[in-house]
């Protein structure tokens, strides 16, 4: 199987923004957001991103929908993260 590319901060924060705009699904939005890699991004962040990490473990192990996570995700300051990221 092909390794991922590497996690691109800039496509995360354009797939966030589709749902954040009601363009996307919550379902395909964390879909696309695990493929891109937000996951691996989130355990490099360490005690910055423990919270929100946690919350995304909720769903990886089926606790909590993916719109609860999203709004989870949203108001522990994902966006700003991801924007801070983009150069």
């Amino acid at each position: 199987m092909a390794d991922r590319p590497g996690t691109d901060p800039s496509k995360l924060l354009s797939q966030w923004d589709d749902w954040a705009n009601g363009d996307e699904l919550p379902g395909r939005t964390m879909a696309n957001l695990k493929t891109g890699g937000a996951r691996e991004l989130l355990d490099a962040g360490g005690e910055a991103t423990a919270a929100l990490l946690e919350v995304w473990l909720g769903w990886e192990k089926g606790r909590t929908v993916p719109g609860d996570v999203l709004v989870a995700l949203r108001d522990g300051g994902f966006r700003q993260l991801l924007a801070g990221l983009v150069v």
